[in-house]
């Protein structure tokens, strides 16, 4: 049975990297032979239109670059390049805001109410008495000063 060379050993025929037994195969088949023939004339083909490109002088290139932009349509592109920028700032300032650490406004109303209430319940520890018996106290103390006056009296 014969098999055919690979697509990796007619590649390393064109490098003149291949071994004997694919030179030998080459010899004895001739479909292997016609493929590898194929290959040689369009990497000739390739060749000579490289050297030929090569070559030419700078007044072609300069006759082609003319008629390409000749075929191309004149069109201004600084409105959509203007666009582009105003798109990418607009872009930019969202990432910047939403990738920006909130900050906590402070809420000085609370503080001061905090504040109040600590000064009163420091108030209402220095006391004697605590606020809410305040009356108390004083009916008590009404009381017994009524009370020493009758016994003086007496």
């Amino acid at each position: 049975m014969n098999n055919h060379l690979s697509e990796n050993q007619i590649t390393e025929w064109a490098l003149g990297t291949s071994d004997e037994h694919v030179l030998r195969h080459l010899e004895t088949c001739s479909a292997c032979s016609r493929e590898v023939e194929e290959l040689r004339s369009a990497l000739a083909g390739f060749r000579d239109g490289v050297h030929a490109s090569a070559r030419r002088d700078l007044g072609f290139w300069r006759s082609l670059q003319l008629a390409v932009c000749e075929r191309l349509p004149a069109q201004d592109w600084y409105p959509l390049h203007w666009a582009w920028v105003l798109a990418m700032v607009v872009v930019l300032i969202t990432a910047i805001l939403l990738t920006r650490a909130p900050s906590v406004p402070k809420n000085y109303l609370s503080e001061d109410a905090d504040n109040a209430l600590l000064q009163a319940v420091q108030g209402d520890l220095s006391r004697d008495v605590p606020q809410a018996l305040a009356p108390a106290v004083l009916i008590a103390e009404e009381r017994n000063e009524i009370l020493n006056n009758r016994r003086l009296t007496k």
